[in-house]
């Protein structure tokens, strides 16, 4: 089946699409989301609790159609970075068994960690977001024990 062109599938704007997202994560998680702070910015949700340096995002990828969702390692500190990678790597059939097989631990710059998974996303429509909603919670719902178990938090 022929990918669709660009443009042939009605979709939301990105702010519209990313407030279902997050209506969608109140719903799952309840209205203080399980005790995260939480921001929108530009293309992307993020949650998170403490250091915004950890935390967990749904980022629209516009300009190649896909979504990702994930749980970020993005201080200032690489080591510290790395460190969480290789703690989660230890723990790979767990948080597999938690988060579902399709994420994958990553070097994602000389910097910054993360586990994510990405999808193709030709269209922004309101399933999508649901959809997105219910992956983003059950990946926090995952990964929330094995974060604060590991001392992950800054």
């Amino acid at each position: 089946m022929a990918k669709p062109r660009r443009g042939t599938l009605p979709s939301l704007r990105i702010r519209e699409f990313l407030s279902l997202v997050h209506e969608g994560m109140v719903d799952r998680l309840g209205a203080d989301l399980g005790g995260l702070a939480w921001r929108q910015r530009f293309g992307y949700l993020q949650y998170y609790r403490g250091d915004a340096a950890v935390h967990y995002e749904i980022w629209v990828q516009r300009k190649t159609e896909r979504l990702e969702i994930g749980l970020h390692f993005e201080g200032p500190d690489r080591e510290r970075n790395y460190e969480a990678a290789a703690l989660l790597a230890e723990r790979a059939p767990e948080i597999v068994a938690a988060a579902g097989p399709e994420y994958e631990l990553e070097e994602w710059t000389a910097q910054w960690t993360r586990l994510h998974r990405s999808f193709t996303a030709p269209a922004l429509t309101p399933e999508l977001a649901s959809e997105a909603a219910e992956r983003g919670a059950a990946l926090i719902l995952a990964m929330e024990p094995i974060i604060d178990e590991l001392g992950l938090r800054r």
